[in-house]
């Protein structure tokens, strides 16, 4: 059974946008939290539909934004080589 998983806006009714995972619709709402700040981010719900059509929510507004927050892939540390001077 497929899945997927929309962004919607929930003061404008608009959807943002359907995805295959919800790793992938969390990295949109990061995307969004970088771009146009918290109070944007805050508008938006995540939602997922089976085949059947069957929906449900799964996250809106700060609790989404805390989920996309906590879903962000372990960065890679920066590398401590000394950068040689001529």
């Amino acid at each position: 059974m497929a899945v997927c998983y929309e962004l919607l806006n929930v003061e404008t009714g608009n959807l943002i946008g359907t995805y295959s995972s919800e790793a992938e619709a969390l990295a949109v709402v990061r995307n969004a939290l970088c771009l146009n700040g918290p109070a944007y981010a805050e508008t938006l719900a995540l939602g997922r539909e089976d085949s059947r059509g069957r929906g449900a929510r799964i996250a809106e507004g700060a609790e989404l934004v805390a989920r996309a927050a906590a879903a962000e892939p372990a960065k890679r540390p920066r590398s401590n080589r000394r950068r040689l001077l001529a």
